[in-house]
């Protein structure tokens, strides 16, 4: 028995420490993958920083600005290897600039070659390391925590950003994006649902319910703006100026649609799986018990989840409050004008997960509740 233990914990560390290494190296390739952009990019070597003014706010605050003289090795292009100076200012709070340091690699453009060495202007940061980092740790986390089921959390993750791009490319060549949207929520919601959960008579419960919960929060929604007030869209982010009110009211709903899946979906695995699990332990429980029993599951995880929406849908914003606050400018008017939208997709996703609770618990009802009443 112990040498068994002893096995199998000596096959999850070697299993652990090779994904971990796995991990390294990707990062160590990606960290150095220059030779793959086609922009200049420099690895900044020596930083010099100078005192340049200090400004006056209209509250009173003072803000001290700087000058950078930045040394720097080009690491791909024709100036491969040779040295560039380039320069930068900051201000002290780095609200609208950045403070670069040794080590840290730029984009550069407008190379000009001078009697000694190369001067360019920087126009970005190389960043593709940071997001490769958190990636590899989440997989890295999903293997060794969930194993198999990491894995296929992996795969389904996986599946679901190359159909979201596919979307992205249809309707780039003209196809609704609306349309479109509904068609995806439909093959996101079997994806997550059947490669995690399996193929099972709670996985097809659990589809249904979160298709039709999905298909009452948009429908509700589309009420609302066909029959209220017009929606000012001069705030909403990536629509294409000038736009028409139809392709706005179509780009609005879609993100209300795509936005409610994840939690709909959430909280349709939770009861249904609930039902199954009261099922499978107790074969003979009551049509009562079994729906009350899931009803309870629901008021335990209701809050939590429309917290956890509210924080992913108006997190982003704590910045532009601060700021807007800052500058006197009135909290309602920021929800007005500028988190309008933020607070329109937190109060649909809020209602889709309480419309996800009957629907599944109907859904758990029609197909286990049919039971003689002796059961």
């Amino acid at each position: 028995m112990y040498k068994n233990e002893f096995h199998m914990k000596k096959t999850t560390i070697i299993k652990g420490s090779a994904v971990v290494l796995l991990s390294l190296l990707l990062f160590f390739l990606i960290y150095n993958n220059y030779s793959l952009y086609d922009s200049t990019i420099a690895k900044v070597t020596t930083v010099q920083n100078t005192f340049l003014d200090s400004k006056n706010s209209t509250k009173g605050n003072t803000e001290n600005y700087y000058k950078q003289q930045i040394q720097a090795i080009v690491k791909n292009g024709p100036h491969k290897g040779q040295l560039v100076h380039l320069q930068n200012t900051y201000g002290e709070s780095l609200v609208y600039d950045n403070k670069y340091s040794s080590g840290t690699s730029l984009f550069i453009e407008n190379l000009t070659e001078g009697d000694k060495d190369l001067t360019a202007n920087i126009s970005g940061v190389k960043r593709d390391y940071y997001v490769a980092a958190v990636v590899l740790i989440l997989v890295d986390l999903l293997i060794m925590v969930g194993g198999l089921q990491g894995f296929f959390t992996i795969l389904c993750l996986s599946v679901n950003i190359i159909l979201f791009y596919a979307m992205l490319l249809l309707h780039y060549n003209g196809l609704n994006i609306l349309l479109l949207s509904s068609i995806m929520s439909v093959l996101f919601s079997s994806i997550v649902l059947f490669l995690i959960n399996g193929r099972s008579r709670t996985t097809v419960i659990a589809l249904c319910a979160t298709l039709a919960s999905i298909f009452f929060v948009t429908a509700l929604s589309f009420v609302v703006m066909r029959f209220t007030p017009d929606i000012d869209y001069e705030f909403l982010e990536y629509l294409i100026h000038p736009y028409e009110r139809s392709d706005a009211d179509m780009l609005f709903l879609s993100e209300i649609l795509m936005g409610c899946v994840g939690a709909i979906i959430d909280i349709s695995v939770t009861i249904t799986s609930c039902a199954s699990e009261l099922l499978r332990k107790d074969p003979f429980i009551t049509k009562k018990a079994l729906i009350s029993s899931c009803r309870e599951v629901s008021e335990d995880i209701t809050g939590t989840m429309i917290n956890t929406v509210f924080f992913t849908n108006v997190s982003s914003c704590i910045p532009l409050f601060i700021l807007s606050i800052q500058n006197e400018i009135k909290f309602m008017t920021v929800i007005r004008y500028n988190v309008f939208f933020e607070v329109c997709r937190f109060l649909t996703g809020s209602i889709g997960i309480v419309a996800a609770i009957p629907v599944s618990i109907l859904a758990v009802y029609l197909v286990y509740g049919r039971r003689d009443s002796t059961c």
